[in-house]
C-alpha cells in the first residue's frame, strides 16, 4: 500500500476513534490535520488541532489513550506492523 493511502486510512480511523474518547481533556471537536508515516511504516506522526481547550492537555490525553488508538488503527488498517503513534500539535512546523 502506498504511503498516501496509509496516511489517509489512519487519518480516517483516528478521527472517529478520537471523537469516541471519553476524556474530559479532549474537546468535543478535534481535527486530525494530517498524518505522516515513515518509509518503513513503523512511526506515524499525527498532527491534531482543537477549536477550544488546551492543546497540551489534549496531547496528554491522546498520549494516555495511545494504546487504545493504536489498537483501532491495527483493526482497521491492514499492515504487517502497526505504526507507533506520535501526537503533535498541528501548529508545529514539522512536516
Amino acid at each position: 500500500m502506498r504511503p498516501e493511502q496509509v496516511q489517509a486510512q489512519i487519518t480516517r480511523v483516528l478521527a472517529g476513534a478520537i471523537s469516541d474518547l471519553r476524556d474530559p481533556r479532549v474537546p468535543m471537536i478535534v481535527t486530525v490535520e494530517r498524518v505522516t508515516v515513515t518509509p518503513d511504516y513503523t512511526l506515524a506522526r499525527v498532527y491534531v488541532s482543537a477549536m477550544t481547550g488546551n492543546v497540551d492537555e489534549l496531547l496528554d490525553a491522546l498520549n494516555h489513550a495511545r494504546g487504545h488508538l493504536q489498537r483501532q488503527v491495527a483493526e482497521h488498517v491492514r499492515l504487517r506492523r502497526t505504526p507507533t503513534l506520535e501526537f503533535h500539535s498541528a501548529t508545529e512546523s514539522r512536516w
